[in-house]
């Protein structure tokens, strides 16, 4: 009888230990989806959960404003700083209310750029140009040592990302063929890069496929300073033309930790999209998500799904 009792106690103990371990991951992955979630709604931005069965991580990355200017003043009034702009600027009509126009010898200069505008994990900018017809190629907008927006000479839009590399920072350009910013009317152009994909869309619309980092990449470090319109450099003139609703954000990573040791996520390494509003984002996911993973042997299994509106629930399959 001692000894039935002692398996008993052996068994029951074990048994807990599972289901404690089953509890942690079960409540990790569920903050990641709450912290997504929250990140998208409260910013009006697309945020993502990131799954990686390899290293056991289930983390939420997202979009957070570092800045804004909307030049309905005529003057570079913003926050968390004023842009500084030329005294004789032109103010014309923006995309929204009033806008600026640069012209020949006039730029715009955002300097001593607070420490929230630099994240390792990637940025996101979105702007209303109305370029001039011509010089080409024309710099739109950088941000010096990180990103920059450009017209190539035969005027399709160009970007560039500042990348990690073994041997210092490397230039990633993507050219996105067919996609111009007409000089008759207002384009805005959105950019989104989390080191897993680069994002560009114009007007609301993608413009080409987003392009696909594997392995992830980040960002150079140390290397970013000033944002503005610049200095055009080598071959490439400073912008001239129209300028309105800049707002510049940041990447952040939810804080997590790694799932128990004992826990075996399923599947391969992926992200799960959500829009503004903290749904699937519908260009990604036409049906729930799961995410699940497996405890013990025999191994019971635990799924927790990511409905299309945002709900979530779970349950857990036995064998």
């Amino acid at each position: 009888m001692a000894i039935i009792g002692v398996l008993l106690g052996f068994g029951v103990g074990a048994f807990d230990k599972l289901a404690a371990v089953d509890r942690v991951a079960a409540g990790q992955i569920r903050d990641a989806l709450r912290t997504a979630k929250s990140l998208a709604v409260a910013q009006g931005a697309p945020a993502s959960i990131v799954i990686e069965p390899a290293s056991g991580e289930v983390y939420a990355l997202g979009l957070r404003a570092v800045g804004n200017w909307h030049f309905e003043d005529g003057g570079g009034a913003g926050w968390p700083l004023d842009a500084r702009l030329p005294d004789d600027v032109g103010r014309v009509e923006g995309l929204i209310g009033a806008g600026i126009r640069l012209g020949e010898g006039q730029s715009l200069a955002l300097l001593d750029l607070p420490p929230s505008f630099d994240s390792p994990d990637g940025f996101g900018v979105e702007v209303a140009l109305r370029p001039d017809p011509d010089p080409r190629p024309m710099l739109l907008l950088e941000r010096e040592g990180a990103w920059s927006l450009r017209l190539d000479e035969d005027d399709v839009l160009e970007v560039s990302v500042e990348l990690e590399a073994q041997a210092g920072p490397e230039t990633f350009r993507r050219t996105l063929t067919g996609t111009r910013l007409p000089p008759d009317r207002w384009s805005r152009v959105s950019v989104i890069c989390d080191g897993r994909s680069l994002h560009v869309a114009v007007d609301g619309v993608t413009a080409g496929e987003d392009t696909a980092f594997s392995p992830p990449r980040r960002m150079a470090r140390g290397a970013a300073s000033n944002l503005g319109t610049g200095r055009g450099g080598t071959g490439t003139s400073p912008y001239r033309g129209m300028i309105d609703e800049l707002r510049l954000a940041s990447i952040v990573r939810g804080e997590h930790q790694t799932i128990p040791p004992d826990v075996l996520l399923d599947g391969e390494p992926r992200v799960v999209h959500l829009d503004a509003g903290g749904r699937l984002d519908p260009a990604w996911h036409a049906a729930p998500i799961t995410i699940s993973f497996r405890v013990g042997e025999p191994a019971v299994r635990t799924v927790i799904e990511y409905g299309l509106l945002g709900s979530v629930r779970s349950w857990t399959e036995r064998p």
